[in-house]
């Protein structure tokens, strides 16, 4: 099961991935998994509505992408997935997912964050879980527009503490 392109991104959908990501990689569907958002009818409607026709888009709870994720039959190859933290990750993975490469679109300033990139302000806790998920094997990469240069994060991660 091959994804196009997993993204951490607190915004979810939003312009960037829509005319950024989804046309640079020619995709054909955008999964917005979230749990609050999938219960929420006016903030799914909202996400999907920027979505344009010619993308099929779907906003799906964390233990249904997990289900769907582990289904040999589902073909992911032209699909963008997105969640907003990597704590979402570690829990697809306690549900038995496999994840390899996941881009980290943007994870913006709040209270108790700092700055690592213009794009990425993280937490204590949010540092802590990327390093979880690094020491199992997932590999991440910063790159906030398909233009931009990859930079890998346990190098942004060694920068910023050194």
């Amino acid at each position: 099961m091959e994804i196009q392109l997993f993204r951490i991104d607190d915004r979810l959908i939003h312009g960037q991935v829509v005319i950024g990501w989804a046309s640079h990689l020619n995709s054909d569907t955008i999964i917005l998994c979230d749990d609050s958002v999938a219960e929420n009818d006016w903030e799914k409607e909202l996400y999907l509505s920027i979505v344009p026709e010619s993308l099929a888009a779907r906003v799906i709870p964390v233990g249904e992408l997990a289900r769907e994720l582990k289904e040999s039959k589902n073909n992911f190859c032209k699909t963008i997935v997105l969640v907003s933290s990597p704590f979402t990750v570690e829990t697809l993975l306690k549900k038995g997912v496999e994840l390899n490469n996941i881009n980290i679109g943007g994870i913006h300033f709040k209270e108790g964050r700092k700055e690592y990139l213009p794009y990425l302000y993280l937490s204590k806790e949010e540092v802590n879980a990327f390093h979880r998920l690094m020491q199992r094997g997932i590999k991440f990469f910063c790159q906030d527009v398909p233009t931009a240069k990859q930079i890998p994060l346990e190098k942004v991660l060694e920068k910023r503490t050194a």
